[in-house]
């Protein structure tokens, strides 16, 4: 049944789906595909490649139980891979549908090892709702959400971003990319936006997207046929950027308050250093996560691996998402 949002005029009904990138970077199949492509290509980044963009971790299963206990409302779950399908899937539920690399990328780009080259093309995934949730295994849904935490009455995206002094030194691909974006919205709309991602679930339209697409088809196609991240890459917060530029999003700056609440709760928080967060994004090597669970209440978290967490952090991230989500999901077998 699709989501009934209110306002003091309207009832708005829409479907929201949910996409997740997925990848098991220990498969042997997957793995000697990528080292074979590798091994005949140059000039690529290490950042771009690095090995904890494709470790596994379980999390997409908790992340599963997360959207069951905290947003039983989402419709569909779609699961973006590369031939691949996580062993513990439950495929026969009708909210599960994997999604195949050669289902939504042109031919010609595949095989592909770039998340931003995925993302511009999730508005192929058949069946996709207008109004859907990206992302990645690391997020999670921390406290109870409704739809009207995602998008408006009206249907506009609630656009989540942090705040940002960009510097040009040690700025990382990533960044670089996201500067493109801004500069790109600046030139087209004249809005500069000088905020960026916040590392976590964000709202989309598959219409923004695909207008974007109109907007920038050099650049998206580029994108899209490279193999490997690039500096060179159209970063997909663009359509975030392009839905505040059109005033067809809403803009949320990420703080310690995220939700309207009373004086004196914001006082008993503060005193008891207990916060409100709509997002949170914390890095698996972080000495206690529970703790930083607990006094921030993040709405949505990430568990963020990198190129400095290593096993034993790993194993400790699992140990507290089993303990934060122990309840096995209808969508495990």
């Amino acid at each position: 049944m699709p989501n009934l949002l209110l306002n003091s005029t309207s009832i708005v009904t829409m479907d929201i789906d949910i996409v997740y990138l997925w990848v098991n970077g220990k498969d042997p199949v997957w793995r000697s595909k990528r080292d074979e492509f590798l091994k005949n290509t140059y000039d690529i980044r290490e950042e771009a490649v690095n090995e904890a963009r494709f470790i596994d971790n379980d999390e997409l299963k908790y992340s599963l139980r997360s959207i069951e206990m905290h947003a039983p409302w989402i419709r569909h779950i779609y699961i973006v891979t590369d031939n691949q399908k996580p062993s513990w899937l439950d495929t026969s539920n009708p909210r599960i549908k994997i999604v195949d690399h050669t289902e939504i990328i042109p031919k010609e780009a595949l095989p592909c090892f770039s998340s931003p080259a995925i993302e511009w093309c999730i508005d192929n995934i058949p069946g996709l709702s207008e109004h859907f949730l990206l992302a990645n295994d690391d997020t999670f849904i921390g406290r109870k959400v409704t739809p009207d935490f995602f998008f408006t009455p009206e249907g506009m995206p609630i656009v989540r971003l942090k705040k940002w002094t960009s510097s040009k030194r040690d700025m990382s691909l990533y960044l670089k990319t996201v500067a493109s974006a801004q500069k790109l919205i600046h030139k087209q709309f004249g809005k500069l936006i000088k905020h960026i991602p916040h590392h976590n679930i964000d709202a989309y339209r598959k219409s923004d997207i695909k207008k974007c697409k109109e907007l920038f088809p050099e650049t998206i196609s580029q994108t899209i046929h490279r193999h490997t991240r690039s500096e060179e890459d159209l970063q997909r917060v663009i359509v975030l950027y392009y839905a505040l530029a059109t005033k067809t999003g809403k803009l949320r700056i990420m703080g310690r308050y995220n939700r309207p609440m009373p004086l004196i709760d914001k006082i008993i928080g503060t005193l008891q250093k207990r916060y409100n967060y709509d997002s949170r994004r914390i890095t698996i090597n972080t000495p206690d996560i529970e703790l930083i669970i607990k006094k921030y209440n993040p709405a949505l978290f990430c568990l963020n691996d990198g190129e400095n967490a290593n096993n034993d952090s790993r194993k400790k991230a699992r140990a507290f998402l089993e303990s934060k989500f122990p309840k096995k999901s209808s969508f495990e077998l």
